[in-house]
């Protein structure tokens, strides 16, 4: 599983985890994204999914891991998405059970500004934060408790600060460099992210898959 993730809204979080997801499934034939915030289906161009979501069956004090499978809808011929469903609370412990749950070896995880709890680091395959080179995101990334496993860095052009600064300031390895383009931006306005990644960031994407 991968877990994406960020210390501030707006940093891209969501439109990286989408374009991950959708590159697992180009390459390996099928992949999952668990919308854990609830844009996903809005990034991927798809009307929003009614009904239940990850989020009930989190809050469910009874779960079972046959009813999360059957909450997953398609998100393309080879990508299913689960949707985020209402705005129910859940814990850590329900967390663990999520991960004990999911069937899909190339699952994505969209925490949104959720930081994924400490218990999850050994079951991730990668623990990332998805950041820009913004000094108010890397101030907020400084005071963290745990170090990230990696930095997916959002490059911008005419910022000041550099790939160093922002392993610097982390603590953490920047494991790729994503372009902030107006061809992907381009995509997601017309909703069209899912049948038409870029080439360029499907390029960047390969760094890391």
């Amino acid at each position: 599983m991968y877990a994406c993730w960020s210390v501030k809204g707006g940093s891209g979080t969501t439109v990286f985890a989408c374009s991950l997801a959708l590159a697992l499934s180009e390459r390996h034939g099928s992949a999952t994204i668990i919308d854990l915030n609830g844009d996903v289906s809005a990034v991927l161009g798809m009307a929003e999914p009614t009904g239940r979501g990850v989020r009930d069956w989190l809050a469910d004090p009874v779960r079972v891991s046959q009813d999360l499978s059957s909450l997953r809808v398609t998100a393309t011929s080879r990508l299913h998405l689960i949707p985020a469903g209402s705005p129910a609370m859940f814990d850590e412990a329900s967390l663990l059970d999520l991960a004990a749950a999911v069937t899909d070896n190339h699952t994505v995880i969209d925490f949104g500004s959720t930081r994924p709890p400490d218990s999850l680091r050994d079951i991730l395959r990668a623990d990332w934060l998805v950041t820009r080179a913004c000094y108010l995101a890397l101030r907020r990334a400084a005071r963290l408790s745990r170090r990230p496993g990696g930095v997916v860095l959002l490059r911008e052009e005419g910022r000041a600060l550099t790939t160093r600064d922002v392993q610097s300031v982390v603590g953490a390895p920047v494991v790729a460099e994503i372009t902030v383009s107006d061809a992907t931006a381009r995509c997601v306005d017309a909703g069209l992210l899912a049948t038409r990644l870029p080439k360029g960031l499907a390029e960047e994407l390969s760094a890391v898959l």
